[in-house]
């Protein structure tokens, strides 16, 4: 199994209204991410650090999978959906960074 992270800062510092935000595009993103073959699973984490820091976690079957999802445009459809309802921070803040972990047996 493969765990994909995304992290980035948005435009939302309070978590209250990031949580709404995000719970109101879900339905539209959850559907994507089931169509992809390899899918497990997605989760959401909030930075506790500093506002409005979060991180998209993924998992999936093989790296394949995984890079299949970021290389074929899923990925890119998936973060315009999210940018939409939680807007990135302004530059340098806003920066996206992906890293793709191996599950430890």
């Amino acid at each position: 199994m493969v765990v994909s992270v995304l992290m980035r800062r948005t435009r939302i510092s309070d978590r209250q209204e990031g949580e709404s935000r995000l719970a109101g595009v879900l339905p539209k993103i959850k559907p994507l991410l089931e169509a992809e073959p390899g899918f497990v699973s997605v989760q959401y984490l909030w930075g506790l650090d500093e506002g409005g820091e979060i991180a998209q976690i993924t998992t999936w079957q093989t790296l394949d999978d995984c890079h299949r999802h970021v290389r074929g445009g899923g990925a890119a459809t998936v973060a315009t959906l999210e940018d939409a309802a939680l807007p990135t921070a302004a530059h340098p803040n806003g920066a996206w960074v992906r890293k793709t972990y191996e599950i430890a047996s």
